[in-house]
């Protein structure tokens, strides 16, 4: 299932765009979820603390963490569900 226009937004990140949106989890957490902008296939739930302010930084460490650890964005099959480690907040500066 891909995510609706409505209520997303887009960030490029390495020269592809993405549709990400926030969505509630089980408490404590939160989700980024995020998926390929043209050609969706498997969507990326990044999970965070509830609170977490979801800021554009840590959006792209998301994704860039996600590809990473193997989540092939335009390829069709499971969601890829991570834990955000520590230290990937979106705060660092530069």
């Amino acid at each position: 299932m891909t995510l609706a226009g409505k209520g997303t937004r887009i960030i490029v990140v390495e020269g592809v765009a993405y549709r990400w949106t926030v969505a509630a989890a089980d408490e404590p957490e939160m989700g980024i979820v995020v998926e390929h902008a043209e050609a969706p296939g498997q969507r990326l739930i990044h999970r965070v603390d509830l609170g977490t302010i979801i800021s554009p930084r840590l959006v792209r460490e998301a994704i860039v963490e996600g590809l990473r650890a193997g989540w092939a964005p335009t390829v069709k099959g499971r969601d890829v569900v991570r834990q955000s480690p520590v230290g990937l907040t979106g705060n660092a500066r530069g």
